[in-house]
């Protein structure tokens, strides 16, 4: 893993909401930064290099980076750009800690946003997806059965998603109003989170349970909103977070990976579907990273989760496959109030991606959320009361075969 890094600061741009027509791109950047910084004594001269990275094509502007890097102070200084679908963020930060841990740079800040009412999502979506699909279709999908193509369903990322959910669903022997139920919970949470977009204070299992539903077993309720919205963090060197004297209000990065499978409900060249409940490349990526950070037992070794949820059926799926719950308990410790902030082992207490989804940032808002709770910085309500000393922060991307995960804690692991 080369030198201890540190995550100490994160600062966003403010409340994450559907639509800001009254600012621009590099105006949404630039908040975030100038809080990030604002949080320590750095000045802009002690960033060394910058990662920073958004879903191309979603604006409508092919390299935001080169505009915004003025307002990020990022003129001639190295910038590296990154995107890699709903990991994003998390990838930025990735390459962020080991621009530091290899020894390049003592002091990078990494940045993920997303601006959504300036472009289109889905249209950007099928920008990616068109080099594939000339080849799928020159080597002839099989579009004529419940296989391939035709098994994705519809509803977009919705269909694939309610595929997942009912294969998760059926494994767990739970039903809908599980997902019902950590909705609610999800939706409260972020009402104590004074970034998050949907805050619904005192949302009920009720209150999902009347949404339409979109594609079976998901409702309106279920799913992530389009969000605005940009996140900054700083990752220092142990040397600097001693020369800093900032060591004692950090969160140490003690393990990291990412990992990838075939694209669980894409795969159409063989006609077949990989089950997306199934997440073998994250029950494999979260062993080595636990190795890596000296966890040994994660139900008692993690104190709190970031999962990243753009559906509400992942918040109990996710948990199951890092590794947290046995699989198939997910559900029965939502009831017993396990999930809750104060429960055994809170899950998303910032009411995660469900509640708040800037795609380009959300992943690294995960590890951001992780890395305030370690720190106990946590705002307006969503700070888990005990003592943290490891955090597990998680995304995926593309059609479920994308993961990231890392974990954060009190203390550095030893070299």
């Amino acid at each position: 893993m080369g030198r201890n890094v540190a995550i100490i600061s994160v600062g966003y741009n403010g409340r994450f909401i559907s639509k800001r027509p009254d600012i621009n791109i590099p105006e949404l950047i630039q908040p975030a930064v100038n809080n990030a910084l604002g949080k320590t004594k750095l000045k802009p001269e002690h960033i060394d290099a910058y990662v920073v990275g958004n879903m191309h094509t979603f604006e409508g502007v092919n390299q935001p980076h080169l505009w915004a890097s003025d307002h990020f102070n990022g003129s001639g200084k190295p910038v590296m750009r990154i995107a890699t679908g709903g990991t994003t963020g998390a990838s930025v930060y990735q390459a962020a800690y080991y621009h530091v841990a290899s020894g390049m740079y003592d002091v990078v800040m990494a940045i993920g946003w997303e601006k959504q009412d300036e472009g289109d999502s889905q249209v950007g979506l099928m920008g990616i997806l068109l080099p594939e699909a000339f080849s799928l279709f020159h080597f002839g999908p099989d579009t004529s059965s419940d296989r391939g193509i035709a098994g994705l369903g519809g509803g977009g990322s919705t269909g694939g998603a309610a595929f997942q959910a009912m294969s998760y669903l059926t494994r767990a022997n739970a039903g809908i109003e599980h997902i019902d139920r950590v909705a609610a919970l999800m939706r409260s949470n972020a009402a104590k989170n004074p970034y998050a977009h949907l805050q619904q204070p005192g949302c009920t299992e009720a209150d999902i349970a009347g949404t339409p539903i979109i594609s079976y077993p998901l409702r309106f309720g279920h799913t992530c909103p389009t969000s605005c919205g940009a996140i900054a963090m700083i990752l220092v060197s142990e040397e600097k977070a001693k020369k800093f004297g900032l060591t004692d209000r950090v969160a140490w990065v003690k393990g990291l990976g990412s990992g990838t499978s075939d694209a669980t409900t894409g795969n159409l060249i063989e006609g077949q579907i990989t089950d997306p409940a199934e997440q073998q490349i994250c029950k494999i990526t979260a062993k080595k990273v636990y190795s890596m950070a000296g966890i040994k037992d994660p139900r008692k070794d993690i104190q709190v989760a970031e999962v990243y949820s753009g559906f509400s059926h992942q918040d109990l799926m996710w948990p199951e496959r890092l590794g947290l719950f046995e699989e198939g308990m997910a559900p029965k410790i939502l009831d017993k109030g396990g999930y809750a902030i104060d429960g055994e082992l809170p899950i998303n207490p910032s009411g995660g991606v469900t509640s708040t989804n800037a795609i380009g940032a959300s992943a690294m808002v995960r590890v951001g959320e992780a890395a305030l709770q370690v720190m106990g910085l946590a705002e307006g309500g969503h700070q888990v009361k005990r003592k943290i000393e490891n955090a597990v922060a998680h995304g995926w991307g593309g059609l479920f075969q994308f993961v990231t995960i890392t974990v954060l804690g009190k203390t550095p692991v030893k070299k």
